[in-house]
């Protein structure tokens, strides 16, 4: 079914694209480029000249209908009754209210374009961004280029069974920050929003959408082959989930992912997947949700729990599934977690202060009340080193060779312990070797690197927090930096600019705008904290999708005109 799909590219075509020079036209035709009849079914791109329709019609004008829709609706896990759903929640930012959403994409009115409708042609005939609604972009930091892709790429997938959501979230945060910009001559960095969630749909399709890129616009040859150029790649192991010929394809690239293997690591026989300096880490997407809504470090509260436990997991541990008998798993299986979750269990089970099991119903109330909790990896990356610092906690790393988001940019000593693999049987003894003194220290620390590692500004808050420096803010600074001191390593970046250090520690008093963001925390109460559920009446809050096809985010509040949010940074 993928390969039949009207935009896949045949070898040929490959061919034919390496060895073209494309260059956009100029003026754009937003209405004729892509024939008379493109409206009335599909959204005309004046870029591409290439009509774009959604799941269910293909074709030139997109008025002929797929053979098998029930089969076609499966393979971007939609359910028959989404498929063509006009729910708005569906579809990114809902359109701008500039078109009708079908079970994910944007049917764009006459003149608009784009993922989620925000491009039109001006009268001078170069592309604009939400046309009439005075948008403008930063003033200083990054610029960044949004490629226009066919739907296959990020629309056409059910927005609800997209539990990485970092694509979505982005696209719709660098619009409503004002980093996007349509001046691709002027960009600083180009964005291709390619939602990586299913290894055969990244196979197959991948390599085609770059030599789309190659074929419409100039900039993947013009920088050397991929360089400035951002990918999203949320598979366990990053991108080492690609096959060998994409992997050279995108050695220019930089990846964002959420998996920071830097080594090889001989045990479970991984491969180096991040390239410090090149790629980032990004923070996994946190549902607004329990355990994070009830998060104690809220300014809002008074004071927390007492923790009176020393260390906290609850979870998967045999790399089998089975349950461990007094510690111990009947299975091997190194492949999962490195074999950590295994001997953390094997040396520390029943360990007075020690609170370890597979299962608990009083998940939040464990990371509440101990002082430290296990943030292991599992079969790749994992989210309890985000949960934990969210929820006061510190974590402990344990797996060999692994960077935590935002990693090595951001000092992870400063507010987490990393217990190398072979020192776990100690275990015990690290962790009651540090003093009162030092375990404050951390745990001040975390109360400013949980903002780093969370979307505030796409969910709203949980810890009292303005957005200024959460996980968007995180990665634009330290895209800025790349750009300002390319040949600095990324762990000497806070030494080389003190506005890096600055935003990295949370100072205050930097410049910036504290944007009031609705809060999703559950423990605060009076009138000065606006939960997120009454800015947004009749939706349920706690579903990531609502808030990135709530335009602009929880930033924007009830504010419908994207490009007059409030901005932390001007």
């Amino acid at each position: 079914m993928w390969t039949s799909l009207r935009f896949l590219l045949t070898a040929a075509l490959l061919i034919a694209f390496v060895n073209a020079n494309p260059t956009l036209p100029a003026p754009l035709n937003a209405t004729g480029a892509c024939g008379v009849n493109c409206a009335e079914h599909g959204t005309c791109n004046p870029e591409t000249r290439i009509c774009d329709c959604p799941l269910l019609l293909n074709g030139p004008d997109c008025s002929i209908r797929v053979q098998d829709p029930v089969a076609v609706c499966a393979q971007f896990s939609h359910l028959p009754h989404t498929c063509e759903a006009t729910n708005r929640t569906l579809c990114l930012n809902r359109c701008h209210e500039q078109g009708w959403c079908e079970g994910g994409f944007c049917h764009c009115k006459p003149g608009f374009y784009g993922a989620d409708c925000a491009l039109s042609v001006g009268p001078d005939g170069l592309p604009k961004l939400l046309a009439g609604q005075g948008y403008r972009e930063r003033k200083r930091g990054v610029k960044v280029y949004v490629y226009e892709l066919p739907p296959v790429t990020n629309s056409w997938v059910y927005i609800r069974r997209i539990d990485r959501p970092l694509v979505p979230i982005l696209m719709q945060r660098f619009l409503s920050s004002g980093v996007r910009t349509v001046n691709g001559d002027e960009a600083d960095y180009y964005f291709i929003p390619f939602v990586q969630r299913s290894r055969s749909h990244t196979h197959k399709n991948l390599a085609a959408t770059i030599a789309y890129i190659r074929k419409h616009w100039p900039w993947w040859d013009r920088h050397g082959g991929g360089h400035k150029h951002l990918l999203v790649a949320t598979n366990d192991l990053g991108r080492r989930a690609l096959v060998s010929e994409v992997l050279a394809l995108t050695e220019n690239v930089t990846f964002l992912t959420h998996w920071g293997l830097h080594r090889n690591h001989t045990v479970t026989g991984w491969h180096e997947s991040h390239r410090p300096g090149k790629d980032i880490v990004m923070p996994p997407v946190i549902n607004p949700d329990e355990p994070i809504v009830y998060s104690p470090l809220h300014s809002g509260l008074k004071k927390e729990k007492p923790r009176v436990g020393q260390l906290f997991f609850a979870g998967r541990i045999c790399g089998d599934g089975e349950a461990p008998v007094n510690g111990s798993c009947g299975s091997s299986r190194h492949d999962y977690s490195a074999g950590t979750r295994q001997r953390v269990a094997k040396h520390h089970w029943n360990r007075t202060g020690f609170n370890i099991s597979t299962h608990t119903t009083a998940y939040t109330h464990g990371l509440q009340t101990h002082k430290f909790c296990l943030a292991p990896t599992g079969g790749g990356y994992g989210k309890r080193s985000v949960l934990a610092l969210i929820m006061g906690c510190v974590p402990v790393t344990v797996t060999d060779h692994v960077y935590q988001p935002f990693q090595p940019e951001i000092n992870w000593s400063d507010f987490s312990v990393h217990v190398p693999e072979a020192d776990i049987p100690r275990m015990h003894d690290i962790l009651a070797a540090i003093n009162f003194t030092d375990y404050i220290y951390l745990q001040a620390g975390a109360r400013c690197a949980a903002q780093h590692l969370y979307y505030s500004t796409t969910f709203g808050e949980v810890m009292g927090e303005d957005g200024r420096f959460d996980a968007f803010e995180t990665l634009m600074e330290i895209l800025r930096m790349r750009k300002q001191y390319p040949g600095v390593p990324p762990e000497r970046y806070m030494k080389a600019d003190s506005r890096f250090a600055d935003f990295v520690t949370c100072d205050q008093r930097i410049n910036g705008v504290k944007v009031p963001l609705c809060t999703q925390n559950r423990l605060v109460r009076g009138r000065e904290w606006k939960h997120c559920r009454e800015l947004y009446p009749g939706v349920p809050m706690r579903y990531m999708d609502m808030f990135y096809s709530w335009p602009g985010g929880a930033v924007c509040g009830a504010n419908r005109r994207v490009a007059t949010c409030p901005r932390s940074w001007a």
